[in-house]
Order: structure tokens, then sequence, then C-alpha cells
């Protein structure tokens, strides 16, 4: 099967409508680039591009009528600078360079989706466990530290038959994670209706039931019968300044002893985000390269 691969020059104030207008016309898989051609696949958490003009990758089905799409694009003050025919194994293979192959805590695998593998044997004789996940631009594809370190701490927790709380969970990823370590049920939460579009998709794909996994807003969680204080564990990785924000509330979601854990947080955030949880005793961090994960237990 074949594919048009069109390269769209766009403003970055209007690259969210620009991919909204690409989806309505079919479009497959859409990435972003700046002038250096690097694809945003993973951006830090709450990050938007810094280039002031986007090139769109997008890949659609080749019956589109391209004179309309150039023509619904126009308002947008878009243009497409190229037309490419591409074979269903050549994009796949493009996309597919971009996907996490990794090891958390020596028994989670995040692999890509339909890549053949075989998980070694965990150490301590534990099952090991794969998650399937592809590259988007959800946030949360294994790329970043922030959510490599999450991944680790779930990793490392005793999670069988506990409930836990993904408050931001863009791609899932990190309830996806939980479930696949045991977690009786992993809530993904998020205010983006893409990210929760994404969560379902993937839960889906990796056969997460529904009821084990139950994707909504903020909003619908705090409605939600037993929330407060119905959570062991609450894993949220943003930013420092909404996690400060939102200390109240996630600190209310946590049922006594619970474990809280925090990132999308650099090494110099740490002290703020630790006034911002009286009620919580944090560990030290667990730091890679600029990025922390804090740990802490309810009182």
């Amino acid at each position: 099967m074949a594919w048009l691969q069109l390269s769209i020059a766009a403003d970055r104030e209007r690259v969210e409508a620009v991919g909204d207008l690409l989806e309505a016309h079919g479009a497959q898989a859409v990435t972003l680039t700046g002038a250096g051609e690097e694809a945003l696949l993973e951006p830090s958490p709450g990050e938007e591009p810094l280039w002031d003009r986007v090139v769109v990758l997008a890949l659609l089905p080749t019956e589109v009528d391209l004179k309309a799409l150039r023509a619904a694009l126009e308002p947008l003050w878009a243009e497409v600078r190229d037309v490419e025919i591409v074979a269903d194994d050549d994009w796949q293979s493009r996309w597919r360079a971009h996907a996490v192959r990794a090891c958390f805590g020596g028994r989670l695998w995040l692999m890509p989706r339909d890549e053949p593998f075989e998980a070694p044997a965990a150490p301590g004789g534990e099952a090991p466990v794969v998650l399937r996940l592809d590259p988007g631009l959800a946030f949360g594809s294994g790329s970043h530290p922030t959510t490599r370190l999450c991944l680790d701490g779930l990793a490392a927790l005793p999670l069988e038959g506990r409930r836990v709380l993904d408050f931001g969970c863009g791609s899932g990823v990190l309830a996806l994670a939980a479930c696949r370590l045991g977690a009786e049920c992993a809530v993904a939460v998020d205010h983006d209706p893409q990210a929760l579009l994404a969560t379902r998709d993937n839960a889906t794909y990796n056969q997460i039931e529904a009821d084990r996994l139950p994707v909504m807003t903020p909003e619908a969680l705090a409605r939600a019968p037993g929330a407060r204080r119905g959570f062991d564990v609450v894993v949220a990785n943003i930013l420092a300044n909404p996690l400060v924000e939102l200390a109240p509330v996630l600190t209310s979601y946590l049922a006594p002893g619970g474990r809280l854990m925090l990132s999308g947080l650099l090494a110099e955030q740490a002290r703020t985000i630790r006034d911002a949880y009286p009620a919580i005793d944090f560990a030290a961090p667990v730091q890679e390269a600029e990025w922390i994960r804090l740990d802490g237990v309810l009182r």
C-alpha cells in the first residue's frame, strides 16, 4: 500500500488547527519538525514548539483531494511544500526509528507495537512485563527523562492489588505500566481530549480492560465516588507550577500511607515542591540529567 507524505509549512500558533484539519482529511500520522528537521515526538512536559515556522509532515491516503486540502490550509497560513509517495513499509520504518526500546526496574519492558520481542527473565524470578507503545505527539512515549524516571519508580513498587492515579496522563504510559505491573486499577486523568483518546487506544492495543483503566477529565475524577483518599499511589509527571497549584488536590486523592510520585521537575525546583506538600514525607530526589523525580508518603 502506498501513502502520500506531505510536507507543510505552518506558523507554530496554528499547528494545532493544521493538525486537526489534516486528521479530518484522513491523516494517519502527523509529525512536527523545525529548521533542523528534528522530530518533536515527545517534548518536555507542557512544552510547545520553539520554532516560529514549523514543518508538519503528514501521512495521508493517496486518494485525498489535494486541491481541496490546499484550499482548506490557506486560511491557516499553511502551505503544502512537498508531496512524496511512500510505501507502507517505508513510512512505518521511519516512524519506528524513533520508538523507545528500554527496560525499567529490570522487569518492565517498553517496546514498539508489533515488533517481535521475547523478554528475558527478570531478576529475582519475577515475570517480565511488556508494554507496547509507538511514538506520538502525546507526551509519554518513554523517550523523555521524566517519563523514564516515573517508569523506573513504578517498576520498583509492589503494585499488585493497588489503586493508582495517573494525573496528567498524556499517552497513558504510566497508567498502562501500572496495570501491567499488577495494579488492580489505574485511573488516567487529563484535560486534553487527544490525550484521553491516545490513552484509550493504547489501553485497547495492550488488551487492558476499560474497568481496570478508566480514562477521564479532572472534573469527572472530582465527582467520582470513592476518589477522595481512594488511591494507594498517585503519580503526576507535569510541570513545577501546576504541581504546586495542584498540591491540595493530589494530596486529597491519596489514601493514608499512600505514595506520591512527582516528576516533570528540574533539580533546582525540589525545595519548592517539598514546601507545597507539607503532609508528604519526601525521600531524596532521583535524578537523570537535570530532571528529577520526587517520591513521598502521606503521613
